[in-house]
């Protein structure tokens, strides 16, 4: 069958638009049919797309024609191709030897800019660039291998292939749609282009209807994965099958917009990064279900809008999100939120904002007319501030803050509830660790993602998703919550004790079970106590059999600034403004010591990456103890002149500072000093 034959075959002859290509071909014209069908793909009207082509050029950020320029010149995530891109070649071959790297190319993201940059300048350049790529794509890989033979892809371990159905699905609706909505009229869009696109078009959603991760793999695979093929049957109605694609594609959107969010809105996987892959995505095709008049299910707004209220709460007072779990920091006064290399999360596309969370924001504003959505769209220039100051949310992520300017203080105890059964690939071990802001700055922090298990640097892997990069209590080197013979699924739950907010003092008080499969349990509750005058009290109690000793570390991992040690439990610590804070550290274990790393490769330690695949150092602080239970640790956070008092013991602790008394027993006991 020659390729207009396989194209013909392909299209519904019977609606009605395509009555003169269907005479055509019954005469035998089967070139003349094709032009008629690829003529109405050009100018038809309907259906709606989420931009027109005139709306695609609003964003004039200069970053527009640059990244465009980029892509031209094919330079792809610091790479500089030849004449034609190479789609089987991977630069981290010799360094990292990432997957991710060659993932990312074949999510084609970087079309994108061509679209603005031929929006704005009707410069046809840009679409004679889209064409060759794509063509060239075509030919690299064509679907058939993977569709035929499931086991087929076992022979790309390196560099990997396109046929994965996340890249699969993300093509589709991050930007290949965008691409036909505002290319299909291009004089460089030539016939022959165009057929084959909309041929891979309808390879993409064929694929997609028969391979489905369907929580098998990390389940923000399939929100793409459902929302991409939802969104081909009601983009390309023209498609015999795309009754089918449609019908399946709706009934996954609108099961799993349901499944893959706690009832206050939390993704499953628990992660703000991935939390922000999944809502968008069907943010995305509830989108397109309204603008072509297509019935949702009645909770799709509101479990979206609760999506939403999510990760504003988590936005911290410089609008910048946490890195808990798999992320990276997303910012929202940036050109774009996402500073990584590769394997970033820029995966929406807003004609009139690069930046994807404040894009998001600005949706949900105008979907729900919500005044803190707008306030945190605009960053704070509009709207109302949100009124939520303390939030517990059913997933373990525990949150108080001071306000939401740029001077406030904020905390965030994170004690993860991975769903049950659920594949535990984007989260860390974690459970207890503190994030705290203090005045708009970083103090404590998570370090970040870095790189994933489909590199090479497995041993980075292993230190960024371990205690050690985050602000908590490691124990033997025990994976927390690790299920003895269960692979990739730990069964890590913490219980809230306290969590009491006042005008003033704050208190969190969590215990966790991840070190309950160990030969001798140990159980670990943190007590978390803010003062007046940004003073903050860290209470860390170790109990259990107490049949040997451990290898017990606290690990804090500050922003970026100086640590240096003043005496045997007492640091200050200068963030890069220049603000001092006092950090006394007290261990009722009398032979406790303490280790500063900073930039450390053997041993690892002191690394903080904010985007993948790039970390720079900071300063971490361990204290090392060697003991069995019961075992308890003080930490005081304060501004550098206030100083306190500490009486320890296994089993209890007495602080004095600043005219407040607080004890630690089994409450805890907060009064001003007399």
């Amino acid at each position: 069958m020659s390729e207009i034959e396989d194209f013909l075959d392909r299209i519904d002859l019977k609606r009605d638009e395509f009555i003169e290509a269907k005479a055509l071909l019954e005469q035998g014209n089967q070139k003349e049919a094709a032009s008629a069908i690829l003529n109405h793909f050009r100018t038809r009207k309907e259906p709606l797309y989420l931009f027109s082509k005139d709306e695609a050029g609003s964003c004039l950020d200069p970053l527009v024609l640059k990244e465009a320029e980029d892509t031209l010149n094919k330079y792809i995530y610091g790479h500089q191709f030849g004449n034609m891109i190479d789609w089987h070649f991977n630069p981290t071959e010799n360094t990292s030897r990432d997957n991710e790297w060659s993932w990312s190319l074949y999510r084609t993201i970087y079309w994108q800019p061509l679209v603005r940059a031929y929006a704005q300048t009707k410069d046809e350049k840009y679409v004679r660039e889209f064409v060759a790529q794509m063509r060239s794509f075509a030919l690299a890989w064509p679907v058939e291998p993977f569709m035929e033979d499931s086991t087929f892809e076992t022979k790309f371990k390196f560099p990997g292939h396109a046929w994965r159905t996340i890249e699969t699905g993300m093509r589709i609706y991050t930007n290949w749609l965008a691409c036909f909505e505002v290319f299909r009229s291009s004089s460089a869009f030539d016939d022959e282009s165009l057929m084959i696109f909309l041929d891979l078009i309808h390879d993409h959603a064929e694929f997609l209807m028969t391979h489905y991760s369907n929580h098998n793999r990390s389940s923000n695979w399939l929100s793409m994965e459902c929302s991409a093929l939802f969104q081909c049957g009601i983009f390309f109605p023209e498609f015999s099958k795309a009754t089918s694609w449609f019908k399946t594609g709706y009934q996954r959107v609108m099961h799993e917009v349901l499944y893959c969010f706690d009832n206050d809105g939390v993704h499953m996987e628990r992660t703000p990064i991935y939390h922000m892959v999944a809502s968008i995505a069907f943010l995305q095709a509830y989108r397109m279900c309204v603008l072509n008049t297509i019935e949702v299910a009645p909770y799709m707004l509101s479990i979206l809008e609760r999506t939403a209220e999510y990760v504003m709460t988590l936005v911290k007072p410089d609008l910048s999100t946490p890195m808990f779990g798999d992320a990276d920091r997303d910012d929202l006064t940036t050109s774009r939120s996402d500073t990584s290399l590769y394997e970033g999360m820029n995966l929406s596309f807003d004609p009139e904002d690069l930046n994807e969370l404040r894009s998001y924001f600005k949706i949900m504003h105008t979907l729900t007319g919500r005044k803190d959505f707008l306030y945190v769209a605009t960053c704070r220039k509009e709207g109302e501030a949100p009124a939520i100051l303390a939030k517990r949310f059913d997933a373990g992520i525990y949150l108080m803050r001071s306000g939401y300017g740029a001077d406030d203080s904020y905390a965030l105890l994170h004690g993860v509830w991975l769903e049950r059964g659920e594949r535990s690939t984007h989260s860390h071990n974690d459970q207890g660790h503190l994030e705290l802001m203090v005045k708009g700055e970083d103090i404590l922090i998570d370090c970040g993602r870095y790189i994933y298990n489909s590199s090479c640097w497995k041993d980075w892997r292993a230190y960024f998703t371990g205690v050690a990069s985050h602000n908590t209590i490691a124990v033997d080197n025990h994976i927390m919550g690790t299920v003895s013979g269960v692979e990739r699924v730990r069964g890590v739950r913490t219980l809230v004790n306290k969590f009491e907010k006042k005008d003033d003092f704050w208190i969190m008080d969590i215990s966790h079970n991840g070190y309950a499969f160990m030969e001798d349990s140990l159980f670990h509750r943190r007590r978390f106590v803010r003062l007046p005058n940004d003073i903050y009290i860290l209470e860390d109690e170790l109990t259990g059999p107490g049949k040997e000793n451990h290898d017990i570390r606290l690990y804090f991992n500050f922003a970026p600034g100086t640590l240096q040690q003043e005496s045997r439990t007492g640091y200050r610590y200068t963030t890069q403004k220049g603000t001092e804070h006092g950090f006394s550290v007290f261990c009722s274990d009398p032979d406790s010591l303490n280790r500063q790393l900073e930039g450390s490769e053997d041993p690892k330690g002191g690394w903080v990456s904010y985007g993948y695949p790039n970390r720079q150092p900071t300063p971490q602080l361990c204290i090392c103890s060697h003991k069995t239970a019961p075992l308890r640790f003080v930490t005081i956070i304060a501004p550098y002149a206030v100083q306190g008092e500490v009486e320890l013991s296994s089993v209890q602790a007495h602080v004095r500072i600043a005219g407040y008394s607080v004890s630690f027993g089994q409450e805890i006991a907060i009064g001003k000093d007399k």
